[in-house]
Order: structure tokens, then C-alpha cells, then sequence
């Protein structure tokens, strides 16, 4: 029989700018900076350790700060590493800052006031996916 697992989750949220080129025809609108406020949930997945939990909340709140300090209040175009500021390349790169975070499962990013959302599952890291 194999051990149980349990998914846990912390939620962040930012507000940023951002501009895109949506193309030709596309809606000029994106072409002119906007913001948005994101709503991010990093999701973990695995057995509980002899601590009896997943994760340790306050080392994960501690990364997350990471990847919020370097998105919040800022022009997401100018933010090294990111690459076009699309909600698909929010999630990556929140996923990236997260470092070697085990058990890391997905990551979730949310523009509410749109009712739009991006799901990531990056590279293996650790544990279980």
C-alpha cells in the first residue's frame, strides 16, 4: 500500500503593469501599458513528513516572497528573466524562483477581474507530482 499524499497550497497576490503585442489585428488595446491584479496559488503535493505536514508554511512563505518581490508594483516587461508578461510566463517564472522547493506540484496564476488563468507543472522537482 503506498503512503497518502496531501496536496497543500499558499496563495499570493500582486498587482503589475504590463504591455504585449498582440499582433496583427489583434486588440490594440495591449499594445497600450495596463495592469492587472494576479492571484497566484503555489500547490504542493506529497506525503507528510515526521513533522506531520507537507511543508513547512513559514520556509514556503519565504520563497513565495521571492518570486512576489520581484513581480509586484512593476512593469512586468522589465523584469529580468520573465520573458513576455503573459500569465503562461508568470507561472514559469514563479516556478522558477521557488528554487528546489520539494514536492512542488503546480503553480496557478488567476486575473479574477477577467475571469482568465493559467495552470503550470514544471520540471520534476523532488517527490511526487
Amino acid at each position: 500500500m503506498s503512503e497518502p499524499l496531501f496536496d497543500v497550497w499558499k496563495t499570493f497576490r500582486f498587482d503589475a503593469a504590463h504591455q504585449l503585442d498582440a499582433g496583427p489585428g489583434g486588440d490594440p488595446r495591449y499594445r497600450r501599458v495596463h495592469g492587472h491584479s494576479y492571484q497566484v496559488e503555489v500547490w504542493l503535493r506529497g506525503p507528510l513528513t515526521e513533522r506531520g505536514w507537507v511543508v513547512d508554511m513559514g520556509e514556503l512563505e519565504r520563497r513565495i516572497g521571492v518570486a512576489r518581490d520581484a513581480l509586484d508594483h512593476r512593469l512586468l516587461n522589465e523584469v529580468e528573466g520573465l520573458g513576455i508578461p503573459t500569465m503562461e510566463n508568470i507561472a514559469r517564472f514563479t516556478w522558477e524562483k521557488l528554487g528546489d522547493l520539494p514536492n512542488l506540484h503546480r503553480v496557478v496564476v488567476r486575473r479574477g477581474q477577467d475571469g482568465e488563468g493559467c495552470e503550470y507543472r514544471g520540471p520534476a522537482v523532488g517527490a511526487p507530482r
